[in-house]
């Protein structure tokens, strides 16, 4: 149970179902009522142990694979250098001239002068291949001639790292094999198939988490005494709410626009009760359709995005503002400059303050104001929303005297666009959707093509992006249009 110097000694009411004694606030979980009775059925874990691994059977399927002629085949140099041949076509992604073979085959014939029986011998070879850099990296280009555009085995594995995050299937090889690959048609029934095979989850998974910046959710931890609620398992469901929303956008083939708004989110019962929405049950996120009053949708009001741009105090309107820069309209602002004085905390006997107010004393030094004209209406529009992303609409001051002071969302966009709320700058973002596609559209080659996007590739997004509109900014067919795309099929 809880200690009971200073902190709070009863259950907090908040739907936890596991937890570990590494977790934030584990004084939060009272196990036994005042007679030592459990509150709730508990198992505690004090250890695990296991024993591995357990081979049902001999020879395992891994080793019939690679020994693939089977015990009756004679253990000779040829069938070693049809088991090393094969294994390197396999590994490397692509086919291995003789002299490459003839290179990796010499540790084998050393460990059989040494007496090493054939399976061990073998093995060596096959950890030369796994050493090299043709497995270790993705190889594009030769240094002996000159091509502009991938062979079908080198965009086999780019198409592959993509959307899997691994090494090409036998489909994609033999693709590459019979020089078909390439062709738009062939190409685009790929990522189709590609998509709709659970290997996909990865990119579902990884592609979001890096351009939502996912990494930095929970980098500064809620404070216990401000946020008592917070608790890994919160955090976790945030996370898992925005990366499972993407998702399920994919699989639907949902427009773009969806990710700035949408009438429905996925919710499990703890996200549900940090939120204030009710009838959500389990642990599971499930897709629950929302009211206006609920004030969700899309990913800028989502839990995981709106604490990231906090810290562990307070909700931070000017991270929340570059964030949307970065992410949603791509045009990420210039550093500050140099010793920029923080925001002022206001003397004890002062009226309390909200952070807007702060700001706007912050930008009448004129060398901060041409940058937070840009950047703070979009942060400041989701004041409503705390450090952990509930909704509130007054701001819980410390400093200072009098009420708490309400909460002002409304602002202007650079461009001269009033808004009143979140929910009307959302629906501004709506209406710049070509914008926010081509932002997109940079942070999904990006990705597909492991480094930045330069001058020269600009023409080429274009290209992709318009492509997207005529299909309503679909983003399962903008992932077929940057696959099919020249910016993706050169080196």
């Amino acid at each position: 149970g809880p200690g009971p110097e200073a902190r709070r000694s009863r259950h907090s009411g908040t739907p936890n179902a596991f937890t570990t004694t590494r977790s934030r606030v584990p004084w939060q979980l009272k196990l036994t009522d005042d007679d030592f009775k459990p509150i709730q059925p508990t198992l505690i874990i004090d250890s695990v142990d296991w024993e591995g691994p357990i081979v049902d059977s001999w020879p395992t399927a891994a080793h019939q694979t690679i020994f693939f002629g089977g015990e009756q085949t004679p253990k000779d140099p040829a069938y070693a250098r049809a088991i090393v041949t094969r294994f390197a076509e396999r590994a490397w992604r692509r086919p291995v001239p003789a002299v490459e073979v003839e290179r990796i085959m010499k540790p084998f014939e050393q460990a059989q002068k040494l007496g090493d029986r054939f399976e061990l011998a073998v093995k060596n070879s096959l950890v030369t291949v796994l050493c090299a850099k043709s497995f270790l990296y993705l190889e594009e280009g030769n240094v002996t001639r000159s091509a502009p555009l991938l062979n079908d085995w080198e965009l086999a594995s780019r198409l592959s790292y993509f959307l899997w995050s691994t090494m090409p299937d036998r489909r994609l090889l033999d693709l590459a094999r019979a020089g078909q690959l390439h062709q738009t048609e062939t190409l685009r029934a790929e990522v189709r198939r590609m998509l709709h095979d659970p290997k996909a989850a990865t990119f579902a998974d990884s592609f979001p988490r890096q351009w939502l910046q996912l990494r930095r959710v929970g980098m500064f931890p809620p404070d216990k005494v401000l946020y008592p609620d917070y608790d890994e398992n919160l955090e976790q469901s945030m996370v898992a709410e925005t990366t499972g929303f993407f998702a399920a956008v994919l699989k639907r083939n949902g427009s773009l626009r969806e990710f700035l708004d949408s009438d429905w989110a996925l919710l499990n019962e703890r996200l549900a009760t940090h939120y204030g929405i009710s009838g959500i049950r389990g642990d599971l996120l499930q897709r629950v359709m929302l009211k206006p009053e609920d004030h969700r949708g899309g990913l800028l009001t989502q839990g995981a995005i709106l604490s990231l741009t906090s810290d562990g105090t307070r909700h931070r309107p000017v991270h929340r503002g570059v964030w949307v820069l970065e992410s949603i309209i791509g045009r990420p602002p210039p550093p500050p400059p140099a010793n920029v004085p923080a925001l002022s905390t206001p003397a004890p006997n002062t009226k309390k303050t909200t952070v807007r107010e702060k700001l706007e004393q912050h930008r009448a030094d004129p060398s901060c104001t041409t940058c937070h004209q840009k950047i703070d209406p979009l942060g400041v529009a989701f004041d409503n929303y705390d450090a952990v992303g509930r909704w509130r609409t007054v701001e819980a001051v410390r400093d200072g005297l009098g009420e708490n002071p309400r909460l002002d969302p409304s602002g202007v966009l650079f461009d001269g666009r009033p808004f009143a709320d979140a929910a009307e700058l959302k629906r501004l973002l709506v209406a710049d959707l070509d914008k926010f596609a081509a932002a997109f559209a940079e942070k999904l080659a990006t990705y597909a093509l492991r480094r930045g996007m330069t001058f020269s590739d600009r023409e080429a997004l274009k290209r992709v992006t318009d492509q997207g509109k005529a299909n309503d900014h679909r983003l399962a067919t903008l992932i077929e249009s940057l696959a099919t795309s020249p910016l993706f099929l050169k080196r």
